[in-house]
């Protein structure tokens, strides 16, 4: 059964790097005019309320003090890292966003070892080294010598980045005390639902909630297929994968939705890879396949305990 649920972890995240992937060239077929943290937080409330039948279906409705602490943190925690990426994308280039989120993996790692320190945690290490190394070279293959971003843009994405990695770990942690037996439909409803509010919240203070305007229904049909696809369905598989494998190993998928996006401009766009990308590549895959390796024979231990 533990080997049933933890093929099904990594077949479902493996999923979500493809539609992770899928999701950057829908994204810039919204209009660049409207408010991006308002379209974030119509995406996120969209993906609540089309979760909200099934959550009433379910019955999976009721809810503590505690607990509802608990999904307001994780939706501050979402809400964070998408404002931090959307300002610093005002001063830096999404090369450089790009490259700095390579470290989110690792960083959850950290934060992994501080709130649920586990034997495995050394064997995670380097094969996310290896597959982060590989990320950076896949990233970096536009970057120039003009592109470093600024301090500032480097310290609002680095908070948004640190909100990002503490997300799976304390959804670990929380859904063994607060929000015991929760599924992946109410976490992914209530920390969508209180994402979308703190978003929607700060557009109503910056006067974002204006851009609403210009709203096309083509712009509208990018958004239902971004918040089903590359929002909702991502989340309920993350949430899916947290608690049967290690919130590292579940984040550090983002490194293969690189790769799938660089396979992608060789393959379909038709172009011709560079050493460097040839190389991250390599390197991308290795350290994947040593982190499932090593996943792997953790559910092995602790199956024969």
């Amino acid at each position: 059964m533990k080997y049933t649920g933890f093929a099904a972890a990594h077949l479902g995240m493996l999923l979500w790097a493809l539609l992770i992937a899928a999701s950057f060239p829908a994204a810039a077929q919204v209009s660049q005019a409207i408010d991006p943290i308002l379209l974030t937080g119509l995406r996120l409330l969209f993906c609540a309320l089309v979760f909200l039948p099934l959550l009433l279906f379910k019955g999976d409705t009721a809810m503590t003090a505690r607990g509802l602490l608990g999904h307001a943190a994780l939706g501050l925690f979402l809400a964070v890292y998408f404002g931090s990426l959307f300002e610093a994308l005002r001063y830096t280039s999404a090369v450089n966003t790009g490259t700095m989120f390579t470290l989110v993996p690792l960083l959850t790692l950290l934060f992994e070892a501080l709130l649920m320190p586990d034997s495995s945690l050394k064997q995670r290490a380097l094969p996310m080294l290896i597959a982060a190394a590989g990320a950076v070279l896949l990233v970096l293959k536009g970057a120039g010598p003009g592109e470093l971003p600024s301090l500032y843009a480097v310290s609002v994405y680095g908070v948004g980045c640190l909100a990002m990695a503490l997300y799976s770990p304390l959804s670990h942690r929380l859904k063994a005390n607060s929000l015991k037996g929760r599924g992946p439909v109410a976490m992914t409803f209530w920390n969508m639902l209180f994402g979308a509010l703190f978003l929607l919240m700060f557009c109503g203070f910056s006067g974002g909630w204006r851009s609403a305007s210009l709203l096309t229904l083509k712009d509208f049909c990018w958004l239902v297929y971004l918040a089903v696809f590359a929002t909702l369905a991502t989340f309920w598989l993350l949430h899916r994968a947290i608690g049967v494998i290690a919130p590292s190993s579940v984040i550090s998928y983002i490194y293969l939705s690189t790769l799938f996006i660089t396979l992608f401009h060789w393959i379909w766009l038709r172009q011709s890879p560079l050493p460097l990308e040839i190389i991250g590549a390599l390197l991308v895959g290795i350290g994947m396949l040593a982190l499932l390796m090593s996943s792997r024979r953790a559910v092995f231990a602790t199956a024969q305990d």
